[in-house]
């Protein structure tokens, strides 16, 4: 009988720990690994922070060398797209002309940043930020000090402009929405925009960019408003969209992520996904959740490569992600969107508090910034749904890490 073969298309974060997984869990048949991108796989995370300013090299970047891929029988294709895939007779379709069979396939395809579609887009210094190759051009161009105009003051936009601003640029951030990192609350937004105006960027909220003027090269940032601002290089930060073509063309069902259940699988049999792609049904917060988040990438595409191999374990974990702003580091743990409640635990002007977001009293979520003993109590209460009062968490003679150690084992017992 045939070894069987698996291929996995993709090979950010989710892809490439999948098939690093695949082989520490034992499969032996062929593991074929494409990517798009000419690298091996690469964590994203530090392009916006570490690696942009010099702290962290390329090669620490890398899931594991690249020899290690020939070392584990993992046939890496980089630089290689894929037109088609054939779920029937079972093939992945190469843009060169090769055919790939498949017993097993994962889409890991993640997301690509989404354009701006207005006069100018097109001009040379007009630029979007995703990949390892961006980032070695902007660290390039940002040692002449550019005047900098950010479109999306999101967290890659706000990343972005605190790194431009190391470097000793101008720099500007346009948000068409009221406040900085809008995800976040107008708390920690406000709070966060503050380090930022301290830090000499200028904040634009709630203005748009209606054009781009320039000959060859963007020299100028028109606003709906009629402000006209210099401008040598536009970076632009106005969200992603999943790379769900390939999975629709074929006949998968998208939303507009792959649509999966909670053990990475599509309604074909054999395929999954994984990653920025992928769109799950999770039972702990009752509704599709699709993220973009390393932690995510990371541990979802380990799972997927356990469901690869039989194992029926199903997806559901609190979510999690953290971001740099200035001096910040913001955790998030949970959900915070749909809380009828929240509680502010510290002082913002100390740089050290966090803010829990209550649904009926059971903790959904938490926004921890520069104090992560709050984060590690909520990371262990919202899988229990432990009940907690407003006044508890709010009082600062309180041990959180204790008092939620306590309660998770008194719920276990329960």
């Amino acid at each position: 009988m045939p070894s069987p073969i698996y291929c996995v298309i993709g090979a950010g974060t989710a892809g490439g720990r999948a098939a690093i997984s695949l082989r520490q869990r034992g499969f032996d048949g062929r593991l074929v690994l494409i990517s798009d991108e000419p690298e091996a796989p690469y964590e994203r995370p530090p392009l916006s922070k570490a690696y942009l300013n010099g702290k962290v090299t390329r090669g620490k970047l890398l899931l594991q060398a690249p020899e290690a891929y020939l070392d584990q029988a993992i046939e890496l294709r980089p630089a290689t797209a894929v037109s088609s895939i054939d779920l029937r007779q079972r093939k992945v379709q190469l843009t060169d002309g090769e055919q790939i069979l498949f017993d097993q396939l994962l889409l890991a395809t993640g997301s690509r940043p989404r354009q701006l579609d207005i006069p100018g887009a097109s001009l040379e210094g007009v630029v979007t930020y995703r990949t390892l190759a961006d980032a070695d051009r902007l660290r390039a161009v940002l040692e002449s000090q550019p005047d900098v105009v950010v479109v999306g003051g999101g967290f890659l936009g706000s990343e972005l402009a605190a790194a431009a601003r190391l470097q000793g640029c101008r720099v500007t951030i346009l948000e068409s929405q009221g406040s900085l990192l809008a995800p976040l609350g107008e708390l920690v937004g406000g709070y966060c925009a503050e380090l930022h105006r301290e830090a000499g960027v200028e904040l634009l909220l709630q203005e748009t960019a209606a054009r781009f003027r320039g000959k060859a090269r963007v020299e100028q940032v028109l606003l709906r408003s009629g402000r006209a601002l210099p401008c040598d290089l536009a970076l632009i930060c106005v969200g992603v969209q999943p790379n769900s073509e390939l999975a629709r063309a074929a006949g998968l069902d998208t939303d507009p992520g792959v649509v999966v259940g909670d053990h990475c699988q599509t309604a074909s049999e054999g395929v999954f996904a994984a990653g920025d792609v992928a769109s799950r049904w999770s039972p702990r917060w009752q509704r599709r959740l699709r993220f973009e988040h390393f932690d995510n990438a990371q541990l979802q595409g380990i799972q997927a490569a356990q469901a690869m191999l039989g194992e029926t374990t199903p997806y559901d974990p609190v979510p999690y992600f953290w971001t740099e702003q200035d001096r910040a580091l913001i955790q998030q743990v949970g959900l915070i969107e749909d809380s009828d409640e929240m509680v502010l635990r510290g002082e913002p002007q100390s740089g050290r508090f966090s803010v829990f977001y209550l649904q009926q009293g059971i903790l959904s979520g938490c926004l921890a910034v520069n104090r992560f003993p709050d984060l590690a109590a909520a990371r262990r209460l919202i899988p229990v749904r432990v009940r907690v009062s407003a006044e508890l968490l709010r009082d600062p003679t309180v041990d959180l890490r204790a008092w939620s150690e306590q309660a998770v084992e008194s719920a276990e017992k329960s």
